[in-house]
């Protein structure tokens, strides 16, 4: 059984204090703020973005469709203040293999500690398993990025793999150990029947 596209996508996609949607040029300058970061791109395995670069990416990632394996959806993080401000980004990588999705999620510093990517990547997996009806999502996580490992882990992903120096980091030449974290359809539908219940 494979995942198969949404019928019906209705975006913003909301929770609390953010609100989803698909990233097109206009984001830009926004993603910039963070992928220019040395210190943010070494644990996305790219060199820093320029200007010219975001608006490229951007550009393309908002054409492509997301309707088979190879497939990628990028969607901004807004937070929901005056500004409308966007501090992050998601994604979902439509994996090879029945029902398979990468999930992925990067934002700016100056948000660390408010608990956005969390709330983000859980209705991203609400996303992936509820509208896109895939039946494992998966993260790979470079084991020196301790803040992407705590967000998988307050998902209540668990640990598959640890996969020990099985890539060179581009931005500084380090050998990285890979940390694979996974949850399929029905353990997060029963981890959210537990949260909405209060438990």
């Amino acid at each position: 059984m494979t995942a198969a596209p949404a019928t019906e996508t209705t975006w913003p996609v909301r929770t609390p204090r953010l609100a989803l949607r698909p990233a097109g040029p206009a984001d830009a300058e926004a993603f910039l703020a963070w992928r220019s970061q040395p210190l943010v791109v070494r644990y996305m395995y790219q060199d820093p973005w320029t200007p010219q670069a975001a608006q490229e990416k951007l550009a393309r990632w908002a054409a492509a469709p997301f309707a088979g394996p190879g497939d990628v959806l990028v969607l901004a993080v807004v937070a929901d203040d005056d500004a409308g401000t966007v501090v992050g980004e998601l994604l979902l990588k439509w994996a090879e293999g029945a029902g398979q999705v990468e999930v992925g999620y990067a934002f700016h510093p100056d948000v660390a500690g408010r608990g956005y990517a969390t709330e983000a990547a859980r209705a991203l997996l609400d996303l992936a398993f509820g509208r896109y009806g895939f039946h494992r999502a998966f993260a790979r996580i470079d084991e020196q990025n301790t803040a992407s490992v705590r967000v998988a882990q307050r998902l209540g992903m668990r640990l598959e793999a640890r996969l020990v120096e099985n890539d060179v980091r581009p931005a500084d030449g380090v050998w990285s150990t890979e940390l694979v974290y996974a949850m399929l359809a029905a353990e997060h539908g029963a981890r959210r029947g537990v949260v909405s219940a209060g438990l």
